[in-house]
Protein backbone atom coordinates (compact mmCIF):
# COMPACT_ATOMS: atom_id res chain seq x y z
CA UNK A 1 0.00 0.00 0.00
CA UNK A 2 2.77 2.41 1.22
CA UNK A 3 3.98 1.67 -2.27
CA UNK A 4 1.08 2.05 -3.83
CA UNK A 5 0.50 5.83 -2.84
CA UNK A 6 4.15 7.09 -3.59
CA UNK A 7 3.81 5.46 -6.72
CA UNK A 8 0.58 7.82 -7.33
CA UNK A 9 1.82 10.40 -5.78
CA UNK A 10 4.44 10.47 -8.04
CA UNK A 11 2.82 9.60 -11.35
CA UNK A 12 0.39 12.69 -10.28
CA UNK A 13 3.42 14.85 -9.79
CA UNK A 14 4.87 14.04 -13.06
CA UNK A 15 2.00 14.48 -15.03
CA UNK A 16 1.11 17.38 -13.32
CA UNK A 17 4.84 18.91 -14.03
CA UNK A 18 4.92 17.50 -17.77
CA UNK A 19 1.57 19.38 -18.17
CA UNK A 20 2.68 22.85 -16.63
CA UNK A 21 6.00 23.01 -18.12
CA UNK A 22 4.33 22.12 -21.81
CA UNK A 23 2.19 24.94 -20.99
CA UNK A 24 5.17 27.75 -19.82
CA UNK A 25 7.33 26.55 -22.20
CA UNK A 26 4.49 27.42 -24.48
CA UNK A 27 3.91 30.84 -23.08
CA UNK A 28 7.30 31.36 -22.83
CA UNK A 29 8.05 31.44 -26.55
CA UNK A 30 4.46 33.00 -27.29
CA UNK A 31 5.81 35.87 -24.63
CA UNK A 32 9.00 35.58 -26.76
CA UNK A 33 7.42 36.19 -29.85
CA UNK A 34 5.65 38.65 -28.89
CA UNK A 35 8.65 40.30 -27.74
CA UNK A 36 10.69 39.66 -30.86
CA UNK A 37 7.04 41.44 -32.66
CA UNK A 38 7.24 44.37 -31.11
CA UNK A 39 10.92 44.72 -31.51
CA UNK A 40 10.47 44.56 -34.92
CA UNK A 41 7.61 47.15 -34.87
CA UNK A 42 9.31 49.45 -33.13
CA UNK A 43 12.40 49.36 -35.58
CA UNK A 44 10.42 49.70 -38.73
CA UNK A 45 8.39 52.96 -36.79
CA UNK A 46 11.88 54.50 -36.09
CA UNK A 47 13.03 54.00 -39.98
CA UNK A 48 9.50 55.62 -41.23
CA UNK A 49 9.90 58.57 -38.92
CA UNK A 50 13.39 59.13 -40.32
CA UNK A 51 12.08 61.64 -43.12
CA UNK A 52 9.23 61.54 -45.49
CA UNK A 53 10.99 60.25 -48.50
CA UNK A 54 12.22 56.72 -47.83
CA UNK A 55 15.72 56.48 -48.86
CA UNK A 56 16.40 52.40 -48.99
CA UNK A 57 20.04 52.72 -48.93
CA UNK A 58 20.17 54.82 -46.36
CA UNK A 59 17.68 53.25 -43.88
CA UNK A 60 19.35 50.04 -44.58
CA UNK A 61 22.36 51.08 -43.49
CA UNK A 62 21.12 52.77 -40.46
CA UNK A 63 18.84 49.72 -39.69
CA UNK A 64 22.05 47.11 -39.78
CA UNK A 65 24.13 49.73 -38.05
CA UNK A 66 21.17 49.53 -35.29
CA UNK A 67 19.73 45.86 -35.00
CA UNK A 68 22.82 43.66 -37.11
CA UNK A 69 20.99 40.80 -36.13
CA UNK A 70 17.94 41.48 -37.65
CA UNK A 71 16.95 41.72 -41.57
CA UNK A 72 15.38 45.05 -43.12
CA UNK A 73 13.90 44.77 -46.90
CA UNK A 74 12.62 47.88 -48.48
CA UNK A 75 9.97 47.18 -51.01
CA UNK A 76 8.53 49.64 -53.85
CA UNK A 77 4.51 49.89 -54.22
CA UNK A 78 5.43 47.76 -57.52
CA UNK A 79 7.09 44.82 -55.42
CA UNK A 80 10.27 45.62 -56.70
CA UNK A 81 12.69 45.02 -53.78
CA UNK A 82 15.48 48.61 -53.33
CA UNK A 83 17.35 48.00 -50.37
CA UNK A 84 18.16 44.65 -47.94
CA UNK A 85 20.61 44.49 -45.52
CA UNK A 86 21.53 40.71 -45.53
CA UNK A 87 21.10 40.11 -49.86
CA UNK A 88 21.62 42.02 -53.12
CA UNK A 89 18.62 43.68 -53.46
CA UNK A 90 19.00 43.24 -57.50
CA UNK A 91 18.83 39.08 -57.23
CA UNK A 92 15.84 39.49 -55.29
CA UNK A 93 12.45 38.84 -57.33
CA UNK A 94 9.57 40.74 -56.77
CA UNK A 95 7.47 40.29 -52.90
CA UNK A 96 4.11 41.29 -54.03
CA UNK A 97 3.10 37.87 -53.22
CA UNK A 98 4.70 37.85 -49.71
CA UNK A 99 1.45 37.35 -47.72
CA UNK A 100 3.09 40.07 -45.30
CA UNK A 101 3.78 42.70 -47.92
CA UNK A 102 0.23 42.15 -49.26
CA UNK A 103 -1.13 42.65 -45.77
CA UNK A 104 0.96 45.64 -45.06
CA UNK A 105 -0.23 47.20 -48.56
CA UNK A 106 -3.98 46.12 -47.66
CA UNK A 107 -4.10 47.54 -43.71
CA UNK A 108 -0.94 49.07 -43.13
CA UNK A 109 1.00 46.56 -40.68
CA UNK A 110 1.72 42.70 -41.76
CA UNK A 111 3.23 39.55 -40.37
CA UNK A 112 4.19 36.21 -41.11
CA UNK A 113 6.29 33.42 -39.85
CA UNK A 114 7.28 30.77 -42.93
CA UNK A 115 10.60 29.94 -44.52
CA UNK A 116 12.81 32.04 -46.43
CA UNK A 117 13.10 31.58 -49.78
CA UNK A 118 16.67 33.60 -49.74
CA UNK A 119 18.02 32.33 -46.71
CA UNK A 120 16.46 28.74 -46.11
CA UNK A 121 15.56 28.89 -42.48
CA UNK A 122 12.45 30.04 -40.54
CA UNK A 123 11.56 33.91 -40.27
CA UNK A 124 9.34 35.83 -38.26
CA UNK A 125 8.54 38.76 -40.49
CA UNK A 126 6.65 42.24 -40.04
CA UNK A 127 5.67 44.46 -42.58
CA UNK A 128 4.61 48.03 -42.52
CA UNK A 129 3.45 50.93 -45.16
CA UNK A 130 5.59 53.93 -45.13
CA UNK A 131 4.40 57.05 -45.21
CA UNK A 132 5.08 57.47 -48.70
CA UNK A 133 3.74 53.90 -49.65
CA UNK A 134 6.91 51.78 -49.82
CA UNK A 135 6.82 48.90 -47.35
CA UNK A 136 9.09 48.52 -44.74
CA UNK A 137 9.40 44.66 -43.67
CA UNK A 138 11.85 43.96 -40.93
CA UNK A 139 12.59 39.90 -40.02
CA UNK A 140 14.28 37.68 -37.54
CA UNK A 141 15.31 34.30 -37.36
CA UNK A 142 12.92 32.20 -35.23
CA UNK A 143 16.18 30.24 -34.05
CA UNK A 144 17.20 33.18 -31.81
CA UNK A 145 13.92 32.73 -30.42
CA UNK A 146 14.23 29.39 -29.68
CA UNK A 147 17.58 29.34 -28.37
CA UNK A 148 15.91 31.84 -25.76
CA UNK A 149 12.95 29.22 -25.20
CA UNK A 150 15.75 26.48 -24.91
CA UNK A 151 17.35 28.35 -21.87
CA UNK A 152 14.45 28.72 -20.24
CA UNK A 153 13.46 24.84 -20.60
CA UNK A 154 16.32 23.75 -18.69
CA UNK A 155 15.36 26.34 -15.51
CA UNK A 156 11.49 24.05 -16.16
CA UNK A 157 13.71 21.06 -16.16
CA UNK A 158 15.50 21.99 -12.66
CA UNK A 159 13.18 22.92 -11.15
CA UNK A 160 10.81 19.87 -12.39
CA UNK A 161 13.48 17.76 -10.72
CA UNK A 162 13.42 19.89 -7.55
CA UNK A 163 10.03 19.54 -7.13
CA UNK A 164 9.78 15.76 -7.83
CA UNK A 165 12.42 15.19 -4.85
CA UNK A 166 10.42 17.65 -2.63
CA UNK A 167 7.24 15.50 -4.05
CA UNK A 168 8.93 12.23 -2.96
CA UNK A 169 10.10 13.24 0.18
CA UNK A 170 6.48 14.38 1.01
CA UNK A 171 4.62 11.53 -0.51
CA UNK A 172 6.73 9.34 1.60
CA UNK A 173 6.41 11.29 4.46
CA UNK A 174 2.42 11.07 3.82
CA UNK A 175 2.57 7.22 3.35
CA UNK A 176 4.26 6.43 6.20
CA UNK A 177 2.19 8.65 8.05
CA UNK A 178 -0.99 7.00 6.40
CA UNK A 179 -0.03 3.29 6.58
CA UNK A 180 1.65 3.71 10.08
CA UNK A 181 -1.59 3.07 11.96
CA UNK A 182 -2.47 0.32 9.33
CA UNK A 183 1.10 -1.48 10.34
CA UNK A 184 0.60 -1.30 14.14
CA UNK A 185 -3.35 -2.72 13.41
CA UNK A 186 -1.28 -5.60 11.54
CA UNK A 187 1.39 -6.17 14.22
CA UNK A 188 -1.67 -5.48 17.00
CA UNK A 189 -3.46 -8.24 15.07
CA UNK A 190 -0.64 -10.85 14.60
CA UNK A 191 0.01 -10.55 18.42
CA UNK A 192 -3.60 -11.60 19.04
CA UNK A 193 -2.86 -14.28 16.93
CA UNK A 194 0.21 -15.35 18.39
CA UNK A 195 -1.35 -15.13 21.95
CA UNK A 196 0.47 -12.30 22.95
CA UNK A 197 -0.24 -9.35 25.22
CA UNK A 198 -0.40 -6.08 22.60
CA UNK A 199 -0.88 -2.20 23.71
CA UNK A 200 -4.19 -0.63 22.46
CA UNK A 201 -4.77 1.62 19.43
CA UNK A 202 -6.69 4.43 21.08
CA UNK A 203 -3.42 5.93 22.28
CA UNK A 204 -2.24 5.66 18.27
CA UNK A 205 -1.37 8.98 16.37
CA UNK A 206 -3.62 9.13 13.35
CA UNK A 207 -5.80 10.97 11.11
CA UNK A 208 -9.52 11.90 12.49
CA UNK A 209 -11.32 10.05 9.97
CA UNK A 210 -9.01 7.28 11.46
CA UNK A 211 -9.38 7.42 14.74
CA UNK A 212 -13.09 5.48 15.21
CA UNK A 213 -11.55 3.20 12.65
CA UNK A 214 -9.16 2.08 15.35
CA UNK A 215 -11.22 2.35 18.58
CA UNK A 216 -13.62 -0.32 16.77
CA UNK A 217 -10.14 -2.55 15.82
CA UNK A 218 -9.36 -1.81 19.33
CA UNK A 219 -12.70 -3.49 20.69
CA UNK A 220 -12.52 -5.80 18.12
CA UNK A 221 -8.94 -7.36 18.95
CA UNK A 222 -9.69 -7.55 22.62
CA UNK A 223 -12.82 -9.35 22.01
CA UNK A 224 -11.07 -11.82 19.33
CA UNK A 225 -8.11 -12.16 22.05
CA UNK A 226 -10.07 -13.11 24.66
CA UNK A 227 -12.04 -15.64 21.93
CA UNK A 228 -8.63 -16.80 20.83
CA UNK A 229 -7.43 -17.88 24.20
CA UNK A 230 -10.53 -19.44 24.91
CA UNK A 231 -9.94 -21.87 21.64
CA UNK A 232 -6.49 -21.91 22.65
CA UNK A 233 -7.32 -23.20 26.33
CA UNK A 234 -9.35 -25.58 25.13
CA UNK A 235 -7.56 -26.78 22.49
CA UNK A 236 -4.52 -27.05 25.19
CA UNK A 237 -7.05 -28.83 27.43
CA UNK A 238 -7.93 -31.32 24.92
CA UNK A 239 -4.29 -32.26 24.17
CA UNK A 240 -3.08 -32.76 27.18
CA UNK A 241 -5.96 -34.84 28.26
CA UNK A 242 -5.04 -37.20 24.71
CA UNK A 243 -1.56 -37.00 25.33
CA UNK A 244 -2.17 -37.88 29.19
CA UNK A 245 -3.81 -40.73 28.40
CA UNK A 246 -2.50 -44.26 28.40
CA UNK A 247 -5.06 -45.60 25.68
CA UNK A 248 -4.22 -44.46 22.94
CA UNK A 249 -7.05 -42.41 20.26
CA UNK A 250 -7.20 -42.19 16.56
CA UNK A 251 -9.86 -39.73 14.37
CA UNK A 252 -10.47 -40.53 10.91
CA UNK A 253 -12.43 -38.78 8.26
CA UNK A 254 -15.09 -40.12 6.43
CA UNK A 255 -12.53 -41.92 3.81
CA UNK A 256 -10.42 -43.52 6.48
CA UNK A 257 -7.29 -40.87 6.86
CA UNK A 258 -5.98 -39.58 10.03
CA UNK A 259 -7.61 -36.42 11.50
CA UNK A 260 -5.97 -36.84 14.89
CA UNK A 261 -3.46 -39.40 16.52
CA UNK A 262 -2.16 -39.04 20.48
CA UNK A 263 1.22 -40.03 21.82
CA UNK A 264 0.01 -42.86 22.93
CA UNK A 265 -1.42 -44.16 19.65
CA UNK A 266 1.87 -43.88 18.38
CA UNK A 267 4.34 -45.05 20.87
CA UNK A 268 1.59 -48.30 20.19
CA UNK A 269 1.40 -48.13 16.23
CA UNK A 270 5.69 -47.74 16.92
CA UNK A 271 5.35 -43.98 15.30
CA UNK A 272 7.83 -41.81 15.26
CA UNK A 273 7.30 -38.31 16.22
CA UNK A 274 8.19 -36.59 13.24
CA UNK A 275 6.43 -38.88 10.88
CA UNK A 276 3.09 -37.56 9.29
CA UNK A 277 -0.28 -38.57 10.27
CA UNK A 278 -0.54 -40.93 7.24
CA UNK A 279 -3.85 -42.53 7.29
CA UNK A 280 -2.75 -44.75 5.10
CA UNK A 281 0.46 -46.17 6.94
CA UNK A 282 -2.07 -46.80 9.86
CA UNK A 283 -4.62 -49.15 7.43
CA UNK A 284 -2.68 -50.82 5.50
CA UNK A 285 -0.45 -52.07 8.87
CA UNK A 286 -4.13 -54.65 9.70
CA UNK A 287 -6.29 -56.22 7.12
CA UNK A 288 -8.97 -56.71 9.95
CA UNK A 289 -8.53 -52.50 11.11
CA UNK A 290 -9.65 -52.05 7.51
CA UNK A 291 -12.43 -54.44 7.65
CA UNK A 292 -14.02 -52.97 11.27
CA UNK A 293 -13.42 -49.60 10.08
CA UNK A 294 -15.43 -50.23 6.68
CA UNK A 295 -17.84 -52.60 8.46
CA UNK A 296 -18.12 -49.98 11.51
CA UNK A 297 -19.37 -46.85 9.12
CA UNK A 298 -21.56 -49.12 6.92
CA UNK A 299 -23.58 -50.79 10.31
CA UNK A 300 -22.60 -47.71 12.20
CA UNK A 301 -22.28 -49.96 15.21
CA UNK A 302 -19.37 -50.12 17.51
CA UNK A 303 -16.73 -52.72 16.66
CA UNK A 304 -14.23 -54.60 19.40
CA UNK A 305 -11.14 -56.24 18.48
CA UNK A 306 -7.93 -57.56 18.87
CA UNK A 307 -4.45 -57.27 16.92
CA UNK A 308 -0.81 -57.60 17.41
CA UNK A 309 0.96 -54.44 16.98
CA UNK A 310 3.56 -54.45 13.93
CA UNK A 311 6.28 -53.29 16.14
CA UNK A 312 9.52 -55.23 17.53
CA UNK A 313 8.03 -56.11 20.98
CA UNK A 314 5.01 -57.26 18.85
CA UNK A 315 2.26 -55.97 21.68
CA UNK A 316 -1.31 -56.96 21.82
CA UNK A 317 -3.67 -54.14 21.41
CA UNK A 318 -7.56 -54.34 21.56
CA UNK A 319 -9.57 -52.07 19.50
CA UNK A 320 -12.86 -50.12 19.96
CA UNK A 321 -13.79 -48.64 16.58
CA UNK A 322 -17.26 -46.57 16.67
CA UNK A 323 -19.02 -44.46 14.24
CA UNK A 324 -19.29 -40.51 14.44
CA UNK A 325 -21.21 -38.46 13.16
CA UNK A 326 -22.53 -34.58 12.89
CA UNK A 327 -18.89 -34.29 14.86
CA UNK A 328 -15.98 -32.14 13.74
CA UNK A 329 -12.35 -31.94 14.07
CA UNK A 330 -10.69 -28.70 13.52
CA UNK A 331 -13.04 -28.40 10.48
CA UNK A 332 -13.43 -31.66 9.25
CA UNK A 333 -15.79 -34.03 9.47
CA UNK A 334 -14.66 -37.05 11.53
CA UNK A 335 -16.22 -40.19 10.52
CA UNK A 336 -14.80 -43.11 13.15
CA UNK A 337 -12.72 -42.77 16.28
CA UNK A 338 -10.66 -45.76 17.15
CA UNK A 339 -9.61 -46.34 21.22
CA UNK A 340 -6.71 -48.44 21.56
CA UNK A 341 -5.35 -50.21 24.60
CA UNK A 342 -2.82 -52.27 25.43
CA UNK A 343 -3.83 -55.76 26.71
CA UNK A 344 -0.43 -57.80 26.59
CA UNK A 345 0.34 -57.72 29.72
CA UNK A 346 -4.04 -58.60 30.76
CA UNK A 347 -3.07 -61.74 27.59
CA UNK A 348 -0.20 -62.39 29.53
CA UNK A 349 -1.61 -62.83 32.81
CA UNK A 350 -4.67 -64.70 31.60
CA UNK A 351 -2.52 -67.34 29.94
CA UNK A 352 -0.41 -67.50 33.18
CA UNK A 353 -3.71 -67.57 35.01
CA UNK A 354 -5.20 -70.70 32.75
CA UNK A 355 -1.65 -72.59 32.46
CA UNK A 356 -1.30 -71.75 36.33
CA UNK A 357 -4.85 -73.49 36.89
CA UNK A 358 -4.08 -75.94 34.49
CA UNK A 359 -1.17 -76.92 36.30
CA UNK A 360 -2.30 -76.62 39.86
CA UNK A 361 -5.07 -79.21 38.78
CA UNK A 362 -2.22 -81.30 37.65
CA UNK A 363 -0.55 -80.95 40.64
CA UNK A 364 -3.11 -81.65 43.34
CA UNK A 365 -4.88 -84.18 41.35
CA UNK A 366 -1.46 -86.61 40.65
CA UNK A 367 -1.34 -86.81 44.70
CA UNK A 368 -5.08 -87.19 45.36
CA UNK A 369 -5.30 -89.98 42.46
CA UNK A 370 -2.72 -92.36 43.90
CA UNK A 371 -4.31 -91.32 47.82
CA UNK A 372 -7.55 -92.40 46.10
CA UNK A 373 -5.91 -95.60 44.90
CA UNK A 374 -4.36 -96.28 48.38
CA UNK A 375 -8.08 -95.75 50.21
CA UNK A 376 -9.91 -97.65 47.50
CA UNK A 377 -7.88 -100.78 48.14
CA UNK A 378 -7.23 -100.95 51.73
CA UNK A 379 -11.51 -100.07 52.13
CA UNK A 380 -12.05 -103.36 49.55
CA UNK A 381 -10.22 -105.87 51.77
CA UNK A 382 -7.79 -106.34 48.42
CA UNK A 383 -4.80 -105.58 50.97
CA UNK A 384 -5.28 -107.85 54.28
CA UNK A 385 -1.25 -108.73 55.09
CA UNK A 386 -0.12 -106.07 57.55
CA UNK A 387 2.89 -105.12 56.51
CA UNK A 388 1.13 -104.18 53.23
CA UNK A 389 -1.28 -102.08 55.21
CA UNK A 390 1.14 -100.26 56.78
CA UNK A 391 2.97 -100.14 53.88
CA UNK A 392 -0.05 -98.83 52.06
CA UNK A 393 -0.65 -96.41 54.91
CA UNK A 394 2.84 -94.71 54.57
CA UNK A 395 2.73 -93.70 51.20
CA UNK A 396 -0.53 -92.30 51.42
CA UNK A 397 1.02 -89.49 54.59
CA UNK A 398 3.59 -89.08 51.88
CA UNK A 399 1.45 -87.91 49.33
CA UNK A 400 -0.37 -85.87 51.64
CA UNK A 401 2.39 -84.59 52.66
CA UNK A 402 3.04 -83.66 49.15
CA UNK A 403 -0.33 -82.51 48.59
CA UNK A 404 0.40 -79.82 52.12
CA UNK A 405 3.76 -79.19 50.81
CA UNK A 406 2.29 -77.99 47.66
CA UNK A 407 -0.45 -76.04 48.93
CA UNK A 408 2.00 -74.35 51.27
CA UNK A 409 3.61 -72.88 48.12
CA UNK A 410 0.70 -72.31 46.37
CA UNK A 411 -0.65 -70.30 49.63
CA UNK A 412 3.37 -68.38 49.27
CA UNK A 413 3.28 -67.30 45.75
CA UNK A 414 0.11 -65.74 46.04
CA UNK A 415 1.13 -64.27 49.13
CA UNK A 416 3.59 -62.89 47.19
CA UNK A 417 2.53 -61.58 44.21
CA UNK A 418 -0.26 -59.64 46.20
CA UNK A 419 1.73 -57.24 48.30
CA UNK A 420 3.78 -54.84 46.58
CA UNK A 421 7.41 -54.16 47.83
CA UNK A 422 7.31 -55.12 51.65
CA UNK A 423 8.45 -51.53 53.49
CA UNK A 424 9.30 -53.80 56.52
CA UNK A 425 11.91 -52.25 59.08
CA UNK A 426 13.50 -55.85 59.84
CA UNK A 427 17.28 -56.30 59.10
CA UNK A 428 18.82 -59.57 58.80
CA UNK A 429 21.92 -61.27 58.21
CA UNK A 430 22.39 -63.01 55.05
CA UNK A 431 25.23 -65.17 56.22
CA UNK A 432 23.49 -66.34 59.49
CA UNK A 433 20.14 -67.55 57.53
CA UNK A 434 22.52 -69.49 55.03
CA UNK A 435 24.24 -70.86 57.70
CA UNK A 436 20.96 -71.71 59.77
CA UNK A 437 19.33 -73.06 56.15
CA UNK A 438 22.73 -75.37 55.85
CA UNK A 439 22.36 -76.61 59.22
CA UNK A 440 18.58 -77.30 58.38
CA UNK A 441 19.44 -78.93 55.21
CA UNK A 442 21.98 -81.18 56.41
CA UNK A 443 19.96 -84.57 56.96
CA UNK A 444 19.03 -84.52 53.43
CA UNK A 445 22.48 -83.25 52.00
CA UNK A 446 23.71 -86.46 54.11
CA UNK A 447 21.06 -88.90 52.80
CA UNK A 448 21.88 -87.88 49.36
CA UNK A 449 25.74 -87.67 49.75
CA UNK A 450 25.94 -84.20 49.16
CA UNK A 451 28.28 -81.71 50.98
CA UNK A 452 26.66 -78.46 51.87
CA UNK A 453 29.11 -75.16 52.60
CA UNK A 454 28.65 -71.59 53.42
CA UNK A 455 31.53 -69.08 53.46
CA UNK A 456 31.76 -65.43 52.95
CA UNK A 457 30.90 -61.50 54.65
CA UNK A 458 28.10 -60.53 56.68
CA UNK A 459 25.86 -58.76 55.24
CA UNK A 460 22.53 -56.86 56.12
CA UNK A 461 19.77 -56.76 54.19
CA UNK A 462 15.76 -55.41 54.26
CA UNK A 463 14.55 -58.64 53.83
CA UNK A 464 12.67 -60.74 56.93
CA UNK A 465 14.60 -63.44 58.26
CA UNK A 466 11.85 -65.70 57.92
CA UNK A 467 11.48 -64.75 53.94
CA UNK A 468 15.42 -64.82 53.62
CA UNK A 469 15.60 -68.26 55.32
CA UNK A 470 12.75 -69.09 52.67
CA UNK A 471 14.89 -67.77 49.48
CA UNK A 472 17.47 -69.77 50.67
CA UNK A 473 16.40 -73.18 51.77
CA UNK A 474 15.08 -72.94 47.90
CA UNK A 475 17.75 -72.59 46.03
CA UNK A 476 19.96 -74.65 48.36
CA UNK A 477 17.52 -77.57 48.66
CA UNK A 478 17.29 -77.70 44.32
CA UNK A 479 20.95 -77.86 44.55
CA UNK A 480 21.07 -80.91 46.77
CA UNK A 481 18.12 -82.89 44.60
CA UNK A 482 19.76 -82.30 41.47
CA UNK A 483 23.14 -83.20 42.20
CA UNK A 484 24.93 -86.70 42.14
CA UNK A 485 26.47 -88.18 44.85
CA UNK A 486 29.52 -87.05 46.08
CA UNK A 487 28.30 -83.41 44.75
CA UNK A 488 29.01 -80.13 46.60
CA UNK A 489 26.41 -76.63 46.91
CA UNK A 490 28.34 -73.87 47.86
CA UNK A 491 26.78 -71.06 49.18
CA UNK A 492 28.87 -67.77 48.69
CA UNK A 493 27.87 -64.17 50.48
CA UNK A 494 29.55 -61.26 49.19
CA UNK A 495 28.59 -57.34 49.22
CA UNK A 496 29.18 -55.70 45.73
CA UNK A 497 28.25 -52.02 44.69
CA UNK A 498 26.24 -51.74 47.56
CA UNK A 499 24.31 -54.92 46.85
CA UNK A 500 24.53 -57.65 49.07
CA UNK A 501 25.25 -60.54 46.45
CA UNK A 502 24.14 -64.63 47.17
CA UNK A 503 24.92 -67.47 45.22
CA UNK A 504 24.43 -70.68 45.29
CA UNK A 505 26.23 -73.50 42.57
CA UNK A 506 26.63 -76.77 42.58
CA UNK A 507 28.15 -79.54 40.67
CA UNK A 508 25.19 -81.18 39.69
CA UNK A 509 23.40 -82.48 36.15
CA UNK A 510 22.96 -78.79 34.72
CA UNK A 511 20.19 -77.36 32.85
CA UNK A 512 20.30 -77.01 29.25
CA UNK A 513 20.31 -73.57 27.54
CA UNK A 514 16.54 -73.72 25.86
CA UNK A 515 14.88 -74.49 29.43
CA UNK A 516 17.00 -71.66 31.24
CA UNK A 517 14.87 -68.50 30.91
CA UNK A 518 11.89 -71.07 31.88
CA UNK A 519 13.13 -72.14 34.95
CA UNK A 520 11.72 -69.54 37.60
CA UNK A 521 7.95 -70.21 35.95
CA UNK A 522 5.66 -71.54 38.33
CA UNK A 523 5.36 -76.18 38.18
CA UNK A 524 8.22 -75.56 35.33
CA UNK A 525 10.32 -79.03 35.74
CA UNK A 526 13.47 -79.80 33.37
CA UNK A 527 13.26 -83.22 34.22
CA UNK A 528 9.63 -84.16 35.83
CA UNK A 529 10.01 -87.23 36.52
CA UNK A 530 13.17 -86.54 39.00
CA UNK A 531 11.85 -83.71 40.41
CA UNK A 532 8.61 -85.62 41.13
CA UNK A 533 10.73 -88.17 42.59
CA UNK A 534 12.51 -85.96 44.83
CA UNK A 535 9.30 -84.19 46.00
CA UNK A 536 9.65 -81.13 43.84
CA UNK A 537 6.62 -79.24 43.85
CA UNK A 538 8.06 -76.84 40.71
CA UNK A 539 7.08 -73.56 42.79
CA UNK A 540 10.87 -73.15 44.73
CA UNK A 541 12.14 -70.69 41.91
CA UNK A 542 9.36 -69.21 41.08
CA UNK A 543 9.12 -68.11 45.01
CA UNK A 544 12.79 -67.50 45.29
CA UNK A 545 12.46 -65.20 41.86
CA UNK A 546 9.25 -63.47 43.87
CA UNK A 547 10.91 -62.40 47.00
CA UNK A 548 14.04 -61.23 45.05
CA UNK A 549 11.59 -58.82 43.32
CA UNK A 550 9.05 -58.19 46.21
CA UNK A 551 12.78 -56.79 47.91
CA UNK A 552 13.68 -55.05 44.90
CA UNK A 553 16.65 -57.64 43.40
CA UNK A 554 17.68 -59.74 40.78
CA UNK A 555 18.10 -63.48 40.20
CA UNK A 556 19.98 -65.06 37.48
CA UNK A 557 21.16 -68.09 36.47
CA UNK A 558 24.10 -69.57 34.97
CA UNK A 559 24.79 -73.55 34.50
CA UNK A 560 25.86 -76.29 31.95
CA UNK A 561 24.83 -79.31 31.32
CA UNK A 562 27.26 -81.91 33.30
CA UNK A 563 28.73 -79.09 35.27
CA UNK A 564 26.55 -77.63 37.14
CA UNK A 565 24.22 -74.18 37.85
CA UNK A 566 24.85 -71.39 39.71
CA UNK A 567 21.88 -68.81 41.10
CA UNK A 568 22.87 -65.68 41.66
CA UNK A 569 20.73 -63.02 44.13
CA UNK A 570 21.59 -59.88 44.22
CA UNK A 571 19.82 -57.79 47.36
CA UNK A 572 20.08 -53.72 47.97
CA UNK A 573 21.60 -53.10 51.10
CA UNK A 574 19.58 -50.99 53.44
CA UNK A 575 20.10 -46.91 53.56
CA UNK A 576 19.87 -46.34 57.51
Amino acid sequence: MKKRIIGATLLTVVFALLISNVVGILMFRSREMDAARNTLQELLVLMDAQSAITEPDALAQQFHAAAPDKRLTIIDTDGTVLADTDADASTLEDHNSRPEVAQAEATGWGEAVRQSDTLGTSMLYVAKRFADGMIGRASMPLSSIDTLVMSGVWGFVIASVAALLLALLLARRTANRIVSPLNSVGIALQGVLDGKKTPGLENLQADDELRPILRYIDKLMEQLGGYIQSITDERDKVSLILDCMDEGLILLDTEGKVLAINRAARTLFGFSEDEPDDGALLVTRSRRLREAIRDCQEKHSSIMLDVDALTEDARSLRMFVSPVSGRQYEGQAVGTSILISDVTELKKAEGIRSEFTANVSHELKTPLTSIKGFTDMLSSGMVTAPADQKRFITMIGVEVDRLIDLINDILKLSELESVAIDQTQERSDVLEAAQDTASLLEPSAKAAGVTLTVEGAAATVAVPMSRLKELLFNLMGNGIKYSENGGVVATRIAIRDGKAVISVQDNGIGIPEEDQSRVFERFYRVEKGRARKNGGTGLGLAIVKHITQLYGGTVSLESQVGKGSTFTVTLPLPQN
